[in-house]
């Protein structure tokens, strides 16, 4: 779920945008100020909402000069209000900023909303829905950084592995970080893993184009196709379009696997579980293991591998188990 330490509400943002439009009024009062900084000490969420209207104000040049006839137009409907109460000319200036620019940062509003930290647990899977409609699945044990701003759209992959199903706009890029490379959307769904010393990004849908510290240029993936890069500079690329789809069967609580070494099978069914999987010697850890397994049920995952190889696992306490060759009958 979503850090909520500071996370303002819409009702705040909109707040927030009347006080960043009325101070921007060369006639904003002194009593108005002060009624400002009691609005901004009530809570962190006001100032974090404050904070990003303000920012916003900024990279768009000031409302004011960028929709001079909007706002005269504002103004104009102000003054002929047929209301009963009577604005002064300072409170009507701001009203009408305030106006527009909740005009034209209700979709940033929106999307800033969005903004935050997400996470499961390990065996926990979720998905994010966000405001431009794209989804983000998360898998076991996994973190993301939402971090959207009014022209571009990021997030940050801290941990585990995420599957994201974009939204395309061309006017504000989706792009992924996850270690030392970032993952750019060009209209796709694709899947990004993140190990400790590597990252498999791969493509089931559309495009994707990938650049990372070790590469000179970006590297454009189809749907099909897996890069996996690492932290000393070496990378791999496969064309993975027969078992693409096996990449993203976590969803739906299953795990795929096509000739994997039984060490490797073992790792992975750990990432689900409080459980430590071991291996007993290097000839067992070397036997391959072609099948589906559930993600949630790790004893009938166990079960299915030892009915099928000559294995047993035998509990060491309460946290580990081994994986030893079966014993002799006498």
């Amino acid at each position: 779920m979503a850090s909520s330490s500071t996370k303002s509400t819409k009702q705040q943002y909109e707040q927030a945008s009347y006080w960043v439009s009325l101070l921007h009024d060369r006639n904003c009062t002194p009593q108005q100020q002060l009624v400002f900084q009691a609005w901004l000490s009530q809570s962190p969420q006001n100032q974090h909402a404050y904070q990003e209207v303000e920012a916003l104000w900024q990279e768009m040049g000031g409302l004011e000069a960028l929709a001079k006839p909007q706002l005269e137009a504002a103004r104009l409907y102000l003054s002929n209000s047929s209301s009963k109460r009577r604005w002064q000319p300072a409170q009507s200036l701001a009203i009408a900023a305030s106006i527009l620019l909740l005009v034209i940062a209700v979709p940033f509003v929106r999307l800033i909303l969005d903004n935050g930290i997400y996470h499961t647990a390990k065996g926990g899977r979720t998905h994010i829905q966000l405001s431009d409609g794209t989804r983000i699945d998360l898998n076991t044990d996994s973190e993301i950084k939402v971090a959207y701003t009014f022209f571009e759209r990021k997030v940050r992959l801290e941990r585990g592995e995420a599957l994201f199903t974009v939204t395309h706009d061309a006017d504000k890029p989706f792009e992924v970080a996850a270690s030392n490379g970032f993952i750019r959307d060009i209209g796709t769904q694709f899947n990004v893993y993140k190990q400790a010393d590597k990252v498999a990004v791969t493509v089931l849908e559309g495009e994707v184009s990938v650049s990372y510290q070790q590469a000179k240029t970006r590297q454009n993936l189809m749907a099909g196709m897996q890069l996996i890069y690492r932290q000393n500079g070496q990378n791999q690329l496969a064309n993975n379009d027969g078992n693409i789809q096996d990449v993203a069967a976590w969803r739906d609580g299953q795990i795929i696997f096509k000739s994997q070494r039984l060490e490797t099978v073992l790792e992975q069914l750990s990432r689900y579980h409080s459980v430590q999987l071991n291996v007993g010697n290097a000839k067992l850890a070397a036997l391959k293991v072609s099948g589906s397994f559930p993600t949630e049920n790790l004893d009938l995952a166990l079960n299915t591998i030892a009915a099928s190889l000559p294995v047993q696992f035998i509990h060491q306490g309460t946290s580990d188990m081994v994986l030893v060759a079966p014993s002799k009958r006498k």
